[in-house]
């Protein structure tokens, strides 16, 4: 069976005798032939500029040439007086001028390419009237051997064979494509390619969409007018940050002091760089919001010096707010918290006593359980008002429906936003393997994908003196940092439970392995939300396969 481009039928193909030679040269034709149908091609005119070509079919075979067949289905006629062609008494144009000319054509392209070049070819031209009998030559230049006719049909690979030979005869030699020539002309007459729009041209259609789907959101906040104190509960993605950012600029904007709090210090940095934030609203991470009370309320000698313990931060400084609380008394009037999810249930009292009502005093808690990088023992303080957000306004489709596998919530939210491209997820078994996977990942998007190198986060869940990244230095032209924000080829690098709260148009998940003193789930369900418009992922082959089957399919 003859391999046929396309490789079926084109549903628009109009002529009865198209179709019905289309289905004879691929069931008649053994596999070494290949026939292209309906195709069409610019070839350089040094007079014109650029000349069309056109076939029915092409028949190309590695060994006796190539065959341009020109198909007029119906009754033929011809006219010699005056030089006329017809088709059931349709005037056509003269089929074996047509076939002619898109044979040279057809080589004029041919030798505008560097393997066509040099090489001699046989290309022939012939003529199919495939519902009529032909009995004899037509024409001095329509000689029976290049003319197909129905009686032809059922011998077809040997009028095939006596055509192409007809014209090997003709040129005195044998002008082989080889096999070679035969893909360079699928190449040519039909290319598979796909056009694809760089993502950093993504990115601006993307973000207007993102904007729009956040800005929804913020109808929440009208609501919680009417709420002074409520805990508020999203997905990765749900807008959270920005509803806590943007009710803190409304609380300061009404007069009131607000206290705008989290856990991670460089959200707290990145909230604080907002510009837009009125001067009512004050940004502290909540041990550095510790730290500053303490030694406002004059209890510097508390605090101590050196290396502090694990206990020091999640009892002792909490425990000194309380006291520098007792001490300078109220300080806000309203309390915003974003992250809340990285809370201890035992800081939650000493943080409203900062609260001018501390049992009454606008609070706000937003949070995700599945976040829980830190695996804190968290629980909400009693009397608020709980509000589920149901979708995910930030990330792409396809970035939600992966990290999505490894939520707990029993409350499956709807994605909204664009449909984006499918993550990326490969697996590696060496550290050659990995830094070979990321030098090409990064050279990709910068150099391919024109994405700037500020639009790219290389998260790894290692530490720096355990991560391979961090011995390389360069990965390629590329140099990883964690100073933000990065400068010149330099791409920023960090870890998922410092970049919590943060997103990232582009994120890259390297490292991903298991571990005994990590939740392998939760890592996945935060370091892959942080992407808003792609994600990669790169993970160690020894990845359980429970963890595996739940990420798209490797690539």
């Amino acid at each position: 069976m003859a391999r046929m481009y396309p490789n079926r039928l084109r549903v628009e193909t109009k002529s009865n005798a198209e179709r019905l030679l289309y289905e004879r040269f691929q069931r008649e034709l053994p596999g070494e032939y290949t026939v292209f149908h309906s195709v069409a091609w610019l070839a350089r005119d040094t007079r014109g500029g650029a000349r069309d070509g056109e076939a029915d079919f092409i028949v190309a075979h590695p060994e006796r040439g190539i065959l341009i067949v020109e198909v007029k289905g119906g009754n033929i006629r011809y006219d010699g007086a005056s030089d006329q062609w017809y088709s059931n008494q349709h005037e056509i144009k003269d089929p074996f001028e047509q076939a002619k000319d898109n044979k040279y054509s057809l080589l004029e392209k041919l030798k505008e390419l560097p393997y066509w070049r040099s090489r001699w070819v046989t290309v022939g031209h012939a003529v199919a009237f495939p519902d009529v009998p032909v009995k004899q030559d037509l024409r001095l230049d329509a000689p029976a051997t290049i003319i197909l006719d129905c009686d032809d049909l059922d011998r077809l690979r040997a009028w095939v064979e006596g055509a192409l030979a007809y014209w090997q005869a003709e040129d005195g030699r044998a002008g082989e494509p080889g096999r070679d020539g035969v893909r360079e002309l699928v190449a040519l007459l039909s290319p598979s390619w796909e056009l694809r729009a760089p993502l950093a041209v993504q990115f601006a259609r993307e973000e207007q969409d993102f904007i729009r789907l956040t800005e929804q959101q913020f109808r929440l906040l009208d609501f919680l007018n009417f709420q002074r104190r409520a805990a508020i509960s999203g997905c990765a993605g749900s807008g959270k940050t920005t509803m806590a950012t943007e009710q803190a600029r409304r609380l300061a904007a009404q007069g009131f002091r607000v206290l705008l709090t989290c856990f991670n210090r460089h959200l707290a940095d990145y909230l604080q760089s907002d510009e837009t934030l009125p001067a009512g609203v004050e940004v502290r991470h909540f041990h550095g919001l510790c730290v500053r009370m303490v030694r406002q309320a004059g209890m510097d000698e508390r605090l101590g010096g050196g290396w502090k313990t694990q206990e020091w931060y999640t009892q002792t400084l909490p425990e000194l707010l309380m006291g520098a609380a007792g001490r300078i008394g109220p300080q806000y009037d309203a309390i915003v918290v974003d992250e809340g999810q990285d809370f201890l249930a035992d800081w939650w009292v000493p943080l409203q006593c900062l609260l001018e009502d501390p049992d009454r005093g606008i609070f706000y808690i937003f949070y995700d359980d599945n976040q829980n990088l830190f695996q804190t023992a968290f629980a909400l303080p009693p009397g608020l008002q709980r509000f589920p957000l149901t979708h995910n306004c930030r990330n792409t489709q396809h970035i939600h429906r992966t990290f999505m596998p490894f939520s707990r919530s029993e409350v499956a939210p709807q994605v909204i936003g664009p449909e984006g491209r499918p993550a990326e997820v490969t697996y590696y078994g060496s550290e050659h393997a990995l830094k070979q996977a990321l030098r090409r990942a990064l050279h990709r998007l910068c150099v391919e994908e024109e994405v700037d190198t500020e639009d790219i986060v290389v998260l790894t869940p290692r530490a720096r003196d355990k991560s391979l990244l961090w011995r390389w230095g360069f990965v390629g032209n590329f140099r990883l940092t964690d100073r933000w924000p990065p400068g010149s080829n330099e791409v920023y690098c960090t870890t998922p439970y410092l970049f919590k709260g943060l997103e990232s148009p582009v994120v890259i998940l390297v490292e991903v392995y298991p571990s005994s003193h990590q939740d392998l789930e939760t890592l996945l369900y935060v370091g892959c939300s942080r992407a808003r418009n792609h994600l990669i992922v790169l993970a160690e082959d020894g990845l359980p396969e429970d963890i595996r089957v739940r990420l798209p399919t490797s690539v």
